[in-house]
């Protein structure tokens, strides 16, 4: 195949699937080992390769996920992919010589957002075992995105003693209530994936940035949104939606996905940070009690998504702390907004029930901890998780 298929943004969605078969020969893993600079005998030499458990060559993991790539570049989504990310794993070896067929489906789609997830899988037709299965998070270019689009309102005044803090998922229930919150002492810029809230229009001295954290170049847009200024900080409250179901039903993409949010964005935040900040900083993450406290069967990816976001910020916390920055996490019990939003009144009678302060958590509860977390008095305390439970155990 020489020229890739061309799929437009209004032309994918979940569900969309490709194939190709190929012969794969020990001329093809000699010529990768040649390119990569990889020579493992297990690849390349079969006297090798005979000593060992597998007593055949096998392929390269990292040949597989070529395969995977020509998927996305020649086949789906084609010409306008911009991959951002591979998830691989290989649940079985791939003997060479072989024929195979490589599979993929569009697991995700969001339009809005411009960006998508592809499953591929790797399946050698002689013994019809799967190989290697590969998430690729992708997004277009060629299309009008999201994360390019800029919305800067003029501040009323230049007050140099406020420091400017990042806010992400401002678009949220949550993240709207502490944009409101913050605003009197904080310079804000209000990330949003999909819209900026109208509600948003009544702070004139509050930027705003449509910024898709998992699609590539929003660091590139983020800096233009800021310029040179130095950043205080970065209130975390993005994430990608709360799949149901329990781990062994929910969809691997959607878990993988949940993951690589708390963990890799995550990171790649602190980095900007880090890159960004002048003197002492803030990095303060929104997670839940439904995670490392209380993880929830029903929400299970959403629990282990948020799980490794505290994790995340544990681990990150001795490295930043060297730079003059603390990260710390903010752990909400039940709050009757966002993905809650639509509970009943008989549910949130529950939920509150459960509560011995008599109450559920509200948003001014994270933001007066929040307002803690940034101030300059909270320059000790980093790595720490922070549950806001009423007094539940």
């Amino acid at each position: 195949m020489d020229k890739p298929h061309v799929f437009e943004a209004a032309d994918l969605k979940r569900g969309l699937q490709a194939t190709f078969e190929r012969q794969i020969g020990v001329e093809d893993i000699a010529a990768f080992a040649a390119l990569s600079g990889d020579h493992n005998p297990l690849h390349v030499d079969p006297e090798y390769a005979r000593t060992s458990n597998y007593e055949r060559v096998i392929a390269h993991g990292a040949f597989q996920v070529a395969l995977a790539s020509t998927m996305a570049g020649m086949y789906l989504p084609g010409r306008n992919v911009v991959v951002g990310s591979y998830h691989s794993r290989f649940p079985a070896p791939l003997f060479v010589p072989a024929a195979v067929r490589v599979h993929g489906e569009v697991t995700n789609w969001v339009a809005s957002a411009n960006t998508g997830m592809l499953r591929v899988t790797v399946v050698e037709l002689g013994r019809s075992t799967v190989t290697a299965d590969i998430l690729v998070s992708f997004s277009l270019v060629g299309s009008k995105t999201q994360v390019a689009t800029i919305e800067r309102r003029a501040p009323r005044t230049q007050r140099s003693d406020r420091p400017l803090v990042v806010v992400t998922g401002a678009g949220g229930g949550l993240g709207l209530a502490l944009v409101s919150a913050l605003e009197d002492s904080y310079r804000i810029l209000a990330l949003s994936r999909s819209q900026i809230p109208p509600s948003l229009s009544e702070f004139s001295d509050i930027g705003s940035l449509l910024c898709d954290l998992e699609a590539p170049g929003w660091e590139a847009a983020l800096d233009a949104a800021t310029g040179e200024e130095p950043v205080y900080g970065i209130v975390h409250c993005a994430w990608p939606g709360a799949p149901k179901g329990s781990l062994l039903d929910a969809d691997t993409a959607g878990v993988a996905r949940q993951v690589e949010f708390g963990s890799l964005v995550t990171i790649q935040l602190a980095r900007w940070l880090a890159q960004r900040a002048e003197g002492e900083a803030r990095f303060v993450a929104i997670s839940t009690t439904a995670a490392s406290v209380k993880p929830l069967i029903g929400l299970s990816a959403y629990s282990l998504g948020k799980a490794t976001l505290e994790h995340t910020v544990k681990l990150l916390a001795p490295e930043l702390a060297r730079k003059g920055i603390t990260i710390n996490a903010v752990l909400p019990s039940f709050m009757h907004l966002g993905m809650n939003r639509n509970s009943t009144d008989r549910g949130v009678h529950g939920e509150t029930a459960k509560v011995p302060a008599g109450r559920l958590c509200a948003p001014d509860d994270v933001a007066t901890t929040i307002r803690y977390l940034l101030s300059r008095e909270a320059g000790f305390a980093t790595g720490q998780l922070f549950p806001l439970t009423g007094g539940q155990l």
